[in-house]
């Protein structure tokens, strides 16, 4: 048998130490943010999304849910600038090509309003108060990501009469529908914070029962 090098070994190991160190550091966030989007329709894009913008100690799903309505927000934002360019240049398309964008533009602005109104709420939802101010403060923001996406299909269901082919047809479209998914995503998970305080709320209230 050859002899073991004694030097590249400890290095090998001081190596595989520093990964799983890593490793075991990262997989209760990546768990914790895994199960929360398994509530979504989209798993997937909610995974790599949040993994860049939540605090990677958190195990908090308010946390979660507001850095979803803000990544939400975001692609909102693009999308209606993209749309905005797109409307600057009205003799490049036909007219009822230009008022079906024109139009969609408009639902997605509104979608932009009521995000920001969602994004507001969450962020200024204070878990202390009274259970009823909670739900008043959960049916406002489920009603604006209810809208954005009411907007959001609005929106693609009047692209669909718009001459077939072209390159920004299938950009617009393909925007529209990714703000939809994210607002989808946004929605599911604020839902399950919002079953989840409910939850502890109700549980604090029967232990403090005289």
């Amino acid at each position: 048998m050859g002899k073991i090098n004694i030097p590249l070994l400890l290095l090998v190991l001081s190596v595989v130490a520093v990964v799983e160190s890593s490793t075991s550091r990262l997989r209760p966030h990546s768990t914790f943010i895994e199960t929360q989007c398994r509530r979504t329709r989209y798993p997937e894009p909610c995974v790599t999304f949040l993994s860049k913008f939540v605090n990677p100690t958190s195990q908090d799903p308010q946390e979660i849910a507001q850095a979803a309505l803000k990544v939400s927000l975001v692609r909102a934002l693009h999308t209606k600038a993209y749309i905005a360019k797109v409307c600057k240049e009205p003799k490049t398309m036909k007219a009822k090509d230009y008022q079906a964008i024109k139009e969609c533009f408009v639902h997605i602005s509104h979608g932009v309003s009521q995000l920001k109104n969602a994004v507001k709420e969450l962020h200024n939802l204070k878990l202390d108060g009274q259970l009823e101010e909670f739900l008043w403060h959960q049916n406002n923001v489920q009603t604006w990501l209810s809208t954005v996406l009411t907007d959001a299909y609005t929106c693609m269901d009047g692209l669909s009469g718009y001459s077939k082919g072209g390159k920004v047809k299938a950009t617009i479209k393909a925007k529209v529908l990714n703000v939809a998914q994210f607002t989808s995503n946004a929605l599911a998970l604020f839902n399950g914070f919002a079953a989840r305080y409910k939850t502890s709320h109700h549980a604090s209230y029967d232990n403090n029962k005289p």
